[in-house]
């Protein structure tokens, strides 16, 4: 038998080490690649006309530290990919078709309605789930709604239906109306005006005293004047929101507005619409509603704001809080999902029951993907605790009665087909 040579000695024993270390290596290129970050997309209005929604980036990293700080999703870190949609759909549509080359998993999105819109048929043609938790505009999730979009709070229907049976108590029977002119200022306005008609016959608009004020648009004195001039029971002014909404504010009661006619708006309360008011802006007894109301009614809140505040040095809006539910969401459904994959997902997501600070407990309905989260309702106060705008007497309206039934939902999307 012949010796072998030095040198094959040699390959035969790097062979041997690699048939024995191969298994070893292979594990151990399986654990780098569970430690690759999960991509996450996140579309902000950082600037523009509704920058107040970039609190949803806050809200957002908030919850995938604490999620990462716990070992992550199926051992692997949650890492956002975040782009500024600049308050426009265009802008929107563009920062979608980005992150979706990224290969990101899922996309979660703190704008408003227009922008959400207009980006959502990229989701469905994409197929990426697509985790809304700004725009309340009702369409997003009934006519337009598709099985890759899924809103994580409530929608316009729900507190403007309840809104209208709080309001059909009042005495009041002549209004004026106004709100920006955008999708949601109108289709607000529409849905509250429309339900409170059905519940009070004698309930009218003013002739000549429904306003739409243009985007961008900050000085509303001759407004106002011609509201005055009119004299109505009640001034509805649902669709004044964000900076606009404060500025409505101020200037009405320099006016002294709200003492000669009732104020009704259902989500001035909310962050996004009243954190720029102090305590000598506010006119007590404006009808009005929130869904992070300060101070927090519910102890699973108050334990968020806290979080955010000591994180950030600042107060959560609405976007802060639904963005931060929605990531937890997210982790929820790939565990469902047991693995990171977009079809997956969008798969496990309908149906889920999980825990929102502001609302509890609440589900995604199947057949929509439409949370049913609810609202809270009160007047419009000065809260000290916080030193901010708040709810006197908050109580919480249940969304589940006032959203659309399967059947009804699938109606509107044959019709919008």
């Amino acid at each position: 038998m012949r010796r072998m040579s030095g040198w094959e000695a040699v390959c035969l024993l790097l062979a041997v080490v690699g048939l024995v270390a191969a298994p070893f290596l292979s594990a151990g290129n399986a654990v780098a690649q569970q430690r690759e970050p999960i991509l996450v997309g996140e579309i902000v209005s950082a600037s523009g006309a509704f920058a107040v929604h970039q609190h949803g980036h806050h809200g957002a990293t908030l919850a995938v530290e604490e999620i990462n700080a716990k070992g992550g999703v199926l051992g692997r870190p949650l890492q956002l990919i975040t782009r500024d949609d600049k308050s426009s759909g265009e802008e929107g549509v563009k920062a979608f078709r980005e992150l979706a080359g990224m290969g990101v998993v899922a996309v979660v999105g703190h704008s408003f309605g227009a922008t959400v819109l207009a980006a959502s048929p990229l989701a469905r043609d994409m197929r990426i789930p697509y985790l809304v938790n700004m725009g309340y505009t009702a369409e997003i999730t009934e006519k337009d709604g598709h099985p890759y979009v899924f809103r994580t709070f409530t929608n316009e229907r729900v507190f403007t239906r309840a809104f209208a049976e709080m309001v059909a108590k009042l005495p009041a029977r002549r209004y004026c109306t106004i709100a920006v002119d955008f999708v949601y200022g109108r289709s607000g306005t529409a849905q509250i005006l429309g339900s409170l008609r059905a519940l009070r016959r004698d309930v009218e608009v003013l002739p000549g005293c429904q306003y739409w004020v243009p985007i961008g648009q900050m000085d509303f004195t001759p407004y106002i004047t011609a509201i005055l001039g009119q004299k109505p029971d009640a001034l509805l002014f649902a669709g004044m929101v964000a900076a606009p909404g404060e500025a409505f504010v101020k200037q009405a009661k320099a006016f002294r507005v709200f003492e000669q006619m009732q104020g009704l708006h259902p989500t001035l309360a909310m962050p996004g619409n009243s954190a720029g008011l102090r305590r000598e802006d506010i006119p007590e007894g404006i009808l009005t509603g929130s869904d992070l109301p300060y101070p927090p009614p519910r102890p699973e809140l108050r334990t968020f704001v806290e979080a955010y505040r000591r994180r950030w040095n600042h107060l959560p809006t609405e976007a802060a809080v639904h963005a931060y539910a929605s990531i937890y969401l997210l982790k929820a459904g790939l565990e469902k999902a047991k693995q990171v994959d977009r079809e997956a997902l969008a798969r496990a997501l309908p149906g889920m029951t999980y825990l929102h600070p502001s609302h509890g407990w609440v589900k995604l309905r199947p057949f929509d993907n439409q949370s049913t989260a609810g609202w809270w309702f009160g007047r419009l106060t000065w809260d000290p605790t916080y030193g901010r705008a708040g709810l006197a007497d908050p109580r919480y309206v249940e969304g589940e009665k006032y959203l659309l039934g399967e059947e009804q939902i699938r109606r509107l999307r044959a019709l919008g087909r």
